[in-house]
């Protein structure tokens, strides 16, 4: 059985959006149109393999043994995943808007809400890899992470009390929905 492959993927989306709004940058304050076509396609390519990684995200979380605490974690993981694949795909048509354009370039606009979904994309990166290394989700916990366990779930913990606020972040559900089990077949 295949297993993991979230996480062999999940690099891949955040490299390209990073690289991405960099070359955004430079072809803004550079006037580049090179960096300008490198940011075009390197955010179609943010956008595929952002695809390609919430489909592994799924298939890991259905096959795997999480325990209530983790399951919980995982659930607004994913409720931050849909918030982020929402926010690339509007960015990604913004900047086809902008590339079919006669101008070419983009403007104060784009490069914010390019800033913020990049931000987005760190705590969403930073947020799965807590649950890895604070929680063991999809691994056998070692006990051996930069902090001790304790500590880094409360950490975890204090993100998610403040996620839980936001409308659609939340992990809190109306009793008989979204509830189910995962496990490994």
């Amino acid at each position: 059985m295949i297993s993991a492959l979230h996480p062999a993927l999940v690099h891949f989306p955040i490299a390209l959006i990073t690289f991405s709004v960099i070359c955004e940058l430079i072809g803004h304050f550079k006037q580049s149109p090179f960096a300008r076509t490198v940011a075009w396609w390197t955010m179609v390519a943010a956008l595929i393999g952002g695809a390609l990684t919430v489909a592994a995200g799924y298939y890991d979380m259905w096959h795997a043994n999480l325990q209530e605490e983790t399951h919980a974690l995982v659930h607004q993981h994913l409720a931050i995943g849909w918030a982020l694949v929402a926010s690339v795909i509007l960015l990604t048509l913004y900047r086809w808007r902008v590339r079919v354009n006669v101008m070419r370039h983009v403007g104060w606009g784009y490069l914010t809400a390019a800033i913020l979904v990049l931000g987005l994309t760190f705590l969403q990166g930073w947020y799965g890899g807590e649950m890895a290394y604070a929680f063991g989700a999809g691994v056998p916990a070692a006990g051996q992470g930069q902090m001790p366990p304790k500590e880094a779930q409360s950490n975890l913990e204090r993100v998610k009390g403040t996620l839980d606020q936001v409308p659609g972040l939340g992990t809190h559900h109306e009793e008989g929905h979204g509830e189910h089990q995962h496990h490994r077949n």
